[in-house]
């Protein structure tokens, strides 16, 4: 198998790219991003660097994705190539378009053209809407979407484009809906999910003005790269789309799980209310992992088995030795 990564230097494909190259019917991994992955990530790969190759592209022309394909043989690829919306960030309309709707059609149709076997893609927990939507229960991939802000809709065109490629030329395709996600350098409009581990890892302190006792269903980067392995590896998937993300967790409980190895660590909250118990904006807290636990036996490990990664993985890049569990 020879597996492209879209998007591979982010923190969806970065690690998805160690977890390919460490699977010994995987030969080739090629990550074509705009930049190359960070040098700690390399250090990652260990024994499994010469599986390893970067190409500098952009999603948004269809000949660098083409021309990629050819040069390495691939038969199949993963896109996470995307530009995240949200926490009132600015984001130019036209770039967003370019790589959220264009890069995803040119994926598709570069897939088609070269005779991909197997496609997996990001899609995103955000087309569901808010969870007032779905009252006090888990949503499951059945429900109705309701995409209410403009990365959302990206994220649903990309699931129709998928089922139109599907149907009219039998391609093999699966979509995945994570959540919010949290790993070491990951960048993202809920960016102290990902900087509290990191930060207190090298001895730093963390702080946040909410109260932390927000909900949020949580993935780990090393989570989604695992289901991308088991996914890209199948020749295809009994639904086209899958949940990604674990029970409802609050930034207290991530200190919590950061405490247990660092117990030194300061962490400390304000007093802004960082919930809407209503549920009435933002995202859905209770998200049902069931189908890909029946499908594919997938579930997102424990918080605190991810957190010890995440710590670790700081730890790694700063030249420090790992913290054992």
């Amino acid at each position: 198998m020879k597996v492209l990564v879209l998007g591979g230097s982010g923190m969806f494909g970065r690690k998805t790219s160690v977890a390919l190259c460490k699977d010994p019917e995987i030969s080739i991994v090629v990550s074509m991003d705009l930049m190359a992955p960070p040098e700690w990530i390399l250090k990652s790969l260990a024994g499994n660097a010469d599986k390893f190759h970067f190409v500098r592209g952009n999603v948004s022309q269809i000949e660098d994705i083409l021309n990629v394909m050819r040069l390495h043989s691939i038969d199949r690829v993963i896109n996470w190539a995307f530009i995240m919306v949200g926490g009132g960030a600015r984001i130019d309309p036209r770039l967003q378009t370019r790589v959220n709707v264009l890069g995803m059609s040119n994926m598709f149709e570069a897939a088609k053209i070269m005779g991909v076997k197997r496609v997996v893609y990001a899609s995103s927990e955000t087309v569901y809407g808010p969870q007032a939507m779905y009252g006090d229960r888990e949503v499951t991939e059945d429900d109705q979407t309701n995409p209410t802000h403009s990365y959302a809709v990206c994220k649903k065109y990309a699931e129709i484009m998928a089922a139109d490629y599907s149907s009219q030329f039998g391609m093999s395709i699966t979509g995945v809906r994570p959540t919010i996600g949290y790993g070491h350098g990951g960048r993202s409009p809920a960016q102290f999910w990902s900087d509290m581990p990191s930060l207190c890892a090298v001895g730093k302190p963390f702080s946040m003005e909410g109260d932390g006792r927000g909900l949020s269903s949580l993935f780990a980067a090393d989570d989604i790269a695992e289901f991308a392995r088991i996914l890209i590896k199948a020749p295809s998937s009994p639904h086209p789309v899958y949940n990604v993300g674990g029970p409802p967790q609050s930034a207290r409980d991530l200190a919590e799980a950061v405490k247990k190895y660092i117990p030194d660590a300061s962490i400390s909250f304000g007093d802004r209310a960082t919930m809407d118990p209503e549920g009435k904006v933002g995202l859905p807290w209770k998200v049902s992992g069931q189908r890909a636990r029946e499908d594919f036996g997938f579930t997102c490990m424990p918080i605190e088995k991810a957190v010890l990664i995440h710590i670790n993985d700081a730890r790694l890049e700063a030249g420090l030795e790992p913290i054992k569990g």
